[in-house]
């Protein structure tokens, strides 16, 4: 057992538990930090650092650094649907966040974030496996294996970073993967020759919901990958790597003509639900090992960096007050909770609605639709850009002033949403039929749409609750 008692234990080196690391140890409290690996080491992940991202990194003193290792800032994106290129858009003008996101990979910027808490006084203990935790007088033990060799660790703290398997988070009794995933597959290629924007979003029938992408820097160095959600209810269609491969043959087929891959095609998940619980005694879950990505766009980075400083200030303030009872720490729930609670379960709410596979088709309809609508409005498109992307306040999506203001005026907007291609039937017919498929397809599955449909109005009532209860509060401020 080792005799040392640590102020803060943090479980995982990612960028949660790096970021809650920095900022501890910036503060002068004493911080250990474990993980299964030696840093650097690979990640599956689409490696684009958005410009929530950006912003985290500048707080943690660590922009410029990372901004060096980057070829070339992306500010535009194209969205394709079933095939077709259905809008371009690019973030919102600087304002909180910059207005350009940047592509590296998690090797290297893990790396510069764990290297950072380690200059400012962290102390890194790589190649330790937790098993479990234990409560004991005026401490919390972390129990651990490295090789054949086991070890005590004692700490006031103990931050959950470990992902999505989290030992931490199974210790303090949440159940894991009990609700919707996502699966996805990730591979590097080497001389990608992109026309048009550098990130590339593919929303197709045969992997919705979910999405394939490319992010491409200057150098022709690529991240493609394939993700998609699943639900215990839903079953999932065929095997991700099945998928991946017929996405690079048709999606992609132009685009890597003459690439290279390089390194191997690796796979990881992650979680959209809530956990019972985020908090404990003595104990916090950042990231990851609290199912915080977004669940509208998947990205967990600058998720991560942000509950890693609100775990930071929690634990400060507990060791500030000598209180590490869960009344004490939940503090970091409370800081959570105002910044990105309503935006987290609006973006859970859609992705609730969306990941029933009888309404694909009707859900890719109104997405193409309103790409035809952000084509005719340069307004609405940085509305439609910044709600997905995280940029803009994801909760304006389920606020009709918000909407009504963003909506186009002119009529020509309008009338290309209604316009018909060559061959094509009109909306009302196309909906009416994605609607009519959708209705025969849950007629098969009783059960399992009866639930979801719950599932929705529940999420739905909540929310709806929540938007009542703040009004409320800034009547009465």
């Amino acid at each position: 057992m080792s005799g040392a008692l640590y102020d803060v234990i943090v479980v995982g080196a990612g960028p949660g538990g790096a970021a809650a690391a920095g900022f501890l140890a910036g503060r002068g409290i004493d911080v250990l930090v474990l993980d299964k690996s030696d840093f650097p080491r690979e990640k599956v992940c689409g490696d684009g650092l958005t410009p929530q991202a950006i912003a985290w990194m500048d707080r943690l003193g660590v922009a410029e650094e990372v901004l060096a290792e980057t070829r070339g800032c992306i500010k535009t994106c194209d969205l394709y649907i079933n095939g077709r290129r259905a809008l371009s858009a690019g973030f919102p003008p600087p304002g909180r966040y910059p207005d350009f996101a940047v592509l590296l990979d998690r090797r290297r910027f893990d790396h510069i974030l764990l290297r950072n808490a380690v200059r400012k006084g962290a102390k890194f203990r790589p190649g330790w496996v937790v098993r479990g935790l234990e409560l004991a007088e005026g401490a919390v033990s972390v129990f651990a294996r490295s090789g054949g060799k086991s070890e005590q660790f004692r700490g006031k703290i103990v931050i959950g970073a470990d992902g999505v398997s989290s030992a931490v988070s199974r210790a303090i009794g949440n159940r894991l993967k009990s609700g919707v995933m996502a699966v996805s597959v990730r591979g590097y290629f080497t001389g990608v020759k992109c026309e048009g924007a550098p990130i590339k979003v593919y929303f197709d029938r045969s992997y919705f919901p979910g999405y394939g992408w490319l992010f491409v820097d200057e150098t022709g160095f690529a991240n493609v990958g394939l993700g998609y959600a699943i639900d215990p209810a839903f079953a999932l269609p065929e095997a991700p790597r099945l998928t991946f491969r017929r996405f690079l043959g048709r999606e992609l087929a132009e685009v890597l003509r003459g690439a290279e891959p390089c390194g191997a095609i690796s796979g990881g998940s992650s979680a959209f639900f809530r956990p019972e619980r985020i908090f404990d005694a003595r104990v916090m879950l950042v990231g990851d090992a609290a199912n915080q990505s977004d669940p509208l766009n998947g990205g967990g980075i600058h998720k991560a960096m942000e509950s890693g400083c609100y775990a930071a200030r929690a634990a400060e303030a507990a060791l500030e007050a000598g209180d590490f009872s869960a009344e004490s720490l939940a503090l970091y729930q409370s800081l959570w909770e105002n910044e990105s609670g309503q935006d987290w379960q609006t973006a859970e709410l859609f992705l609730t609605i969306a990941k029933n596979p009888a309404l694909r088709d009707f859900c890719l309809l109104m997405l193409e639709r309103i790409g035809r609508l952000t084509n005719e409005d340069a307004s609405f498109r940085a509305f439609a850009a910044g709600v997905f992307s995280g940029v803009l306040a994801q909760r304006l999506a389920v606020s009709p002033a918000a909407v009504l203001r963003a909506f186009p005026k002119n009529v020509e907007a309008w009338r290309a949403v209604l316009r018909r291609r060559e061959g094509e039937p009109g909306l009302a017919r196309m909906a009416a039929s994605s609607l009519a498929g959708a209705g025969r397809a849950a007629l098969g599955a009783p059960l399992a749409n009866l639930g979801w449909a719950s599932e929705v109005a529940s999420k739905a009532l909540r929310l709806a609750e929540r938007e009542v209860a703040m009004l409320a509060a800034s009547g009465r401020a």
